[in-house]
């Protein structure tokens, strides 16, 4: 089985993570993405006055997270994969493997 996040899907995803990590509300937290040809996908991630960078594995972990608890998937069996397409933005493709 595989889902496919859209740019929306990863930034809440990762809104949640963080909001759970900082004991604070979502709604809280502000993504902005970046996409360099050297270093691939990342995001800032902003919170009160406070800021600091994801890299594509924080990225993964927070989609693991975030289909975890919300949605009760099982974290030990995805694959995350984060693509950037000029079109679409950010998105995931998660692989699930029983």
């Amino acid at each position: 089985m595989k889902i496919y996040l859209n740019e929306q899907d990863v930034a809440n995803a990762i809104c949640v993570f963080v909001a759970d990590l900082e004991r604070i509300h979502p709604e809280e937290v502000q993504i902005e993405f970046l996409f360099n040809e050297d270093e691939g996908v990342s995001c800032l991630v902003k919170m009160y006055n406070r800021s600091f960078n994801y890299g594509e594995q924080q990225m993964s972990d927070a989609i693991g997270f975030f289909l975890d608890e919300v949605h009760r998937f099982s974290s030990h069996s995805m694959e995350i994969i984060i693509h950037f397409n000029e079109d679409e933005g950010i998105t995931s493709e998660v692989s699930f493997t029983y």
